[in-house]
């Protein structure tokens, strides 16, 4: 079997940073650095990581992380980040998004709405 790959290519100039907001599991990959670290915070997280060339570094989803470059680095750094196409395995971080998505679900198949919830006498 062979694991198909969705990958999404991008720069970073000297001294920019950019959020990312993480909808699914994705790989941060480190191709070209040039020497330079970039640097990642991710919110809820108290470590920073340093990547160099070559570095990688899993992104969960629902991770919102920021990314920076040195702006004394000599040139863009080039990222990418790299998803699997089948489904990631679930862990307990994802336990919360699935019971909301659950119990909506369940909610929007029934007609019931808070404003209609009176008791009636028989």
């Amino acid at each position: 079997m062979q694991a198909l790959l969705t990958t999404t290519v991008f720069t970073l100039s000297p001294g920019e940073v950019t959020a990312l907001s993480m909808h699914s599991a994705q790989r941060l990959h480190v191709e070209d650095a040039g020497g330079t670290d970039l640097w990642i915070t991710r919110e809820g997280d108290s470590e920073d990581y340093w990547l160099r060339c070559g570095g990688n570094l899993l992104l969960r989803r629902g991770d919102e992380v920021v990314l920076s470059i040195d702006p004394r680095a000599e040139r863009a750094v080039r990222l990418a980040l790299i998803a699997e196409a089948r489904r990631p395995v679930l862990t307990l971080a994802d336990l919360p998004h699935l019971v909301y998505r659950g119990l909506r679900r369940l909610v929007r198949g029934t007609e019931w709405t808070p404003a209609d919830d009176q008791a009636k006498a028989a």
